[in-house]
């Protein structure tokens, strides 16, 4: 039974919803109106209904009342050149904590991220409390020792400079089953869309390398995150309300790019 639906009252016939289906799976049928092609697969990306200008096209999988409207005046692109460019590693925190209400729409935006053939399989660790985080670090911290990693860090640790997590009161880590291929990609990019987001909001951000790498080799580390079995940390941020402000955007190396015309 096809999935797809068409109104051929209000379908107009201009072809969108076949054009953007990036695995071919609407063609059309002897009158010229979209149907499913039942040899090609759908991944729900629901690009057909949100293309479709008229509202004649419905989809069985994807219920039309989850589908927000398109904002009708986008940023201009010089307040998002401007988002981008001055975006900044934040490593000192006030130890004012971020809203939950606050965090829950960083995740419902960074869950909207591209992933791999629509494949969404990414699982949200968020970790609360700048006890429970200092935790982390400290976990993190017994495991380096006993590898002698980062060994030239230990003596700031020792002095109490928490350089794992830099006293941040939230970590948020991403993580998809270990055997997905496209974990990796697909947490950097919805972890970026939520750094994004948080700027926005003047929340500070810092990827979390050291537990990321940790979290991979150290399975108190993983029991600690509450990392769910058969799943893989493929990134993380550390988050909080930035102690500093910054004033000016630091200079970058000159652009490296070769044009093949």
């Amino acid at each position: 039974m096809s999935q797809i639906t068409v109104n051929r009252e209000l379908c107009i016939q201009d072809g969108a919803c076949m054009a953007v289906c990036p695995f071919e799976t609407i063609r059309t049928d002897a009158e010229g109106y979209p149907e499913e092609n039942p040899e090609k697969p759908c991944i729900l990306c629901g690009h057909c209904v949100a293309v479709c200008s008229c509202g004649a096209l419905s989809h069985a999988g994807l219920p039309r009342e989850p589908f927000l409207p398109m904002p009708q005046a986008p940023p201009s692109p010089e307040a998002i050149d401007n988002l981008l460019i001055s975006r900044r590693s934040v490593r000192e925190f006030e130890p004012e904590p971020v809203a939950r209400e606050t965090l829950e729409r960083l995740l419902d935006v960074a869950r909207r991220a591209p992933t791999a053939s629509n494949s969404q399989k990414l699982h949200w660790i968020v970790v609360e409390g700048k006890e429970k985080v200092r935790a982390l670090s400290e976990e993190a911290v017994n495991w380096m020792r006993a590898a002698e990693y980062a060994a030239d860090r230990m003596e700031a640790w020792d002095r109490g400079y928490d350089f794992v997590m830099r006293g941040a009161p939230t970590a948020v880590m991403a993580c998809t089953p270990d055997d997905y291929l496209w974990g990796r990609q697909d947490c950097a990019i919805a972890l970026t869309f939520l750094e994004l987001a948080a700027e926005a909001r003047g929340i500070g951000v810092c990827w979390a390398g050291f537990l990321v790498r940790i979290a991979r080799e150290h399975a108190p580390l993983r029991e600690l995150l509450g990392v769910p079995r058969n799943y893989v940390v493929h990134g993380g941020l550390m988050l909080g309300w930035p102690k500093y402000k910054y004033h000016s955007v630091p200079p970058r190396n000159p652009l490296s790019v070769q044009w093949n015309c």
